[in-house]
């Protein structure tokens, strides 16, 4: 008996074969269910939204597991073998191939597609084993590397950082502590852990990002941790482990990580209040991100460029992949009408011979198939012609559409005097629904401010606010609602630019995007930018200024989505005239974008020349600014007496946390001008003050650096000291 018949001869192998071949159909049906719940909740909350998918989710783990139980032997399928069973014994019969211990006869064994299937089924059984093993050892690998993320190159942050983690904490209602910690083994934030969960900072975004887009990034990570997503993320990971070989496992699995992430970016930004800061720190975290462990929660899940259009206001164009997994799931749908019907054909089969058996002794091996009887044909009922909604009736002049563009506004009077208004529009549109807006604007654009109802005047129509300020100073705070009236007349210019704007007109007008905005744009030769991307422009302001500035310095033709990234990532025409005039004018785009994220300017260039680096680098200038070497750094360690360090020096001092302050306490136990080799050793393998401490007081005598490093390569620890 080789291998596959071993396996076939198993209790449970039948059951669960048969289990995944129904699987096929299941999955695909469980597939086009969701991508139509999801489509009629297009416009509503993410979280509404994650529930359905993860549901979903959860039913094609249930569907198979209840299939292979139904099929188990016992069941209604173990059953239907009795009558034949008995029938045999009773009378001599001869029959056709035996289908898990039913004879059948061979006009059965002609017509049932389910016997054509049945001698894949070990091979097939023998398939999801090889794949579910080598799927359960590579998550396997993914969980020991997640748990040596919190043990490998870890190192407490700032205290600063703790206080903004435990008032986000208290803010987003986490009870349970959570730990943040310094990690060299990432290169974006990632929460870690579900009983114990630690935030892992690296240093470049700890240098990277402003403290307002690092604490609205931790406040993501800190929504994982309160929504206990790294439970649901390892629950998800098991069912693509069980249902690899289905497609649609992996489509409804993205779409749970997907609106996962969305979920926890509304939390973030209710937090902290700020959409387009977040979007910003999402966007310069692009440049530091590499691949997480898939296991663990990092700010970098999912597209970050359909995040940052989403929190921005700019709807979603259909996704490529959900198309695919849409044809692939209708391609799967015909295997379970062959497998449904095959199988009412075999029960029907089964159940002939039983009563044939049962009536007297006949031969059906050698009968020839007979084709199968004609059904009576069915009266066709014609088709219900389709329901046709009514047009909505057009809005008159004048009139206030409050139904379609209303809701509730929140607003604060800021220092440098602009009032910040928060928006939550109230609607069931799809393309308006579940988002806010917030923006700042000066006094003077806002008509009537102090009145107790003012107006924000577009091109593309007007705002209109009911409530007031609880004072005129900074800090004051207003309320109430508003409501948005669209401009006809900007409609049909639109329409006559080739652009229908009726269900985007609020957008449009949100982020001012103008009739005559767009015919600069058309002079400047972007005049074939769809709707979504003019909308992209207005939030992060690609000016027709911009634009001809980036012309007049040398960078002429640039694509649409080149401008959003300069824009993103502020690489303006100032920022690359002060290159030039630094002695670096052939800069190209891309290195302008990288020295922006890591904030490398001539200004730091300079303090790098003071500091004795005349000739750095630009790379060498990213990397002092990644492990954060500054000029108060080297001039602490000069005054300790290491002045003549190179620029390896100091960023491995960095690397190896040899900081001043442990310089300071191995001085004080005696240890003075150790090299710079020997205290990044020191750190390397964990020879501290304690340890020297406590290694003197066994050994009765001092000891040379040297000594204390063999020691503890040794494994001399507490431990062997009390057993000593």
């Amino acid at each position: 008996m080789n291998g596959i018949e071993a396996l076939w001869s198993l209790p449970f192998a039948r059951p669960v074969a048969w289990a995944l071949a129904h699987f096929l159909w299941q999955g695909a049906l469980v597939g086009l269910l969701l991508a139509g719940a999801l489509a009629l909740l297009s416009g509503k909350s993410s979280s509404l939204r994650y529930t359905v998918a993860a549901g979903a989710m959860v039913l094609l783990l249930a569907l198979p597991c209840a299939t292979a139980l139904w099929l188990a032997p016992g069941g209604d399928v173990g059953a239907a073998a009795e009558p034949v069973a008995a029938a045999a014994s009773a009378a001599p019969i001869t029959v056709s191939p035996i289908v898990d211990g039913v004879p059948l006869a061979s006009e059965t064994v002609a017509f049932s597609p389910v016997l054509r299937l049945q001698p894949l089924l070990p091979w097939l059984l023998a398939f999801w084993l090889a794949g579910v093993a080598v799927l359960s050892f590579y998550n396997l690998g993914g969980l020991l590397q997640v748990h040596r993320l919190k043990v490998r190159g870890t190192r407490a942050v700032p205290e600063l950082w703790e206080r903004v983690v435990a008032d986000l904490r208290r803010r987003l209602g986490i009870q349970r502590a959570v730990r943040i910690l310094e990690s060299c083994a990432v290169s974006v934030p990632a929460v870690v852990g579900w009983l114990r969960p630690v935030v892992l900072v690296p240093a470049s975004a700890l240098t990277g990002l402003d403290p307002q887009q690092l604490e609205a990034v931790l406040a993501h990570e800190l929504a994982h941790v309160r929504r206990h997503d790294s439970m649901v993320n390892l629950l998800q990971t098991i069912v693509e482990t069980l249902l690899f070989y289905h497609p649609v496992v992996w489509w409804v699995s993205r779409v749970v990580r997907q609106e996962r992430e969305h979920c926890c970016d509304d939390l973030a930004v209710a937090v902290c209040g700020d959409r387009l800061v977040y979007a910003r720190a999402l966007a310069d975290l692009e440049g530091l991100r590499t691949p997480s462990p898939r296991l663990a929660m990092a700010s970098d899940g999912g597209s970050l460029l359909a995040r940052i259009r989403r929190l921005a206001g700019v709807p979603a164009g259909p996704s490529r992949r959900s198309w695919m997994a849409g044809a692939l799931a209708l391609g799967l749908l015909p295997s379970g009408m062959v497998i449904q019907f095959g199988g009412y054909d075999l029960a029907k089969g089964v159940e002939r011979t039983a009563g044939m058996a049962a009536e007297a002794p006949v031969r059906i091996a050698a009968a020839a198939p007979r084709a199968p009887e004609p059904e009576p044909a069915r009266q066709k009922s014609a088709p219900e012609p389709a329901r046709q909604e009514p047009a909505p009736a057009p809005a008159r002049a004048g009139e206030a559409r409050r139904g379609s563009y209303q809701g509730v506004w929140m607003g604060e009077r800021r220092e440098d005097g602009r009032i910040q208004i928060q928006m939550k529009p109230r609607s069931k549109d799809k393309d308006k629904g579940d988002w806010n807006h917030s923006s700042s604007f000066s006094a003077s654009e806002l008509h009537g401010l102090d009145s107790g109802r003012f107006e924000l005047r577009r091109d593309a129509g007007t705002f209109t606010f009911e409530g007031r300020f609880d004072g005129t100073g900074p800090g004051a705070q207003g309320a109430g609602n508003f409501w948005f009236q669209p401009d006809p007349g900007y409609i049909r210019d639109m329409a006559s630019l080739g652009y229908r704007v009726e269900d985007k007109v609020f957008e449009l007008a949100l982020f001012d995007i103008s009739r005559g905005y767009v015919r600069e744009l058309r002079s400047l030769g972007y005049g074939d930018l769809s709707l979504d991307k003019l909308i992209e422009f207005g939030i992060f302001r690609v000016t027709p200024e911009f634009i001809r500035e980036m012309e007049q310095i040398g960078f002429k033709d640039l694509p649409a989505d080149r401008l959003v990234e300069l824009r993103i990532h502020r690489v303006t025409p100032e920022y690359v005239r002060e290159w030039r005039s630094a002695g670096y004018p052939d800069l190209s785009l891309d290195r302008l974008v990288e020295l922006r994220i890591f904030k490398v300017t001539p200004e730091y260039l300079r303090e790098l020349a003071a500091m004795g680096f005349k000739d750095a680098s630009l790379d060498r200038a990213v990397s002092f600014r990644i492990h954060r070497v500054t000029p108060e750094f080297a001039r602490e360690m000069a005054d300790l007496g290491y002045s003549d360090l190179s620029a390896d020096d100091l960023v491995s001092f960095r690397i190896h946390r040899v900081t001043p302050e442990f310089i300071r306490e191995i001085e004080k136990l005696g240890y003075r001008d150790v090299p710079a080799d020997d205290l990044v050793a020191m750190r390397i393998h964990r020879v501290g003050p304690e340890f020297i401490r406590e290694a003197r007081e066994k050994e009765g005598r001092d000891l040379s650096i040297e000594d204390l490093i063999d020691l503890r390569i040794q494994g001399y620890t507490k431990k062997s000291r009390r057993s000593s």
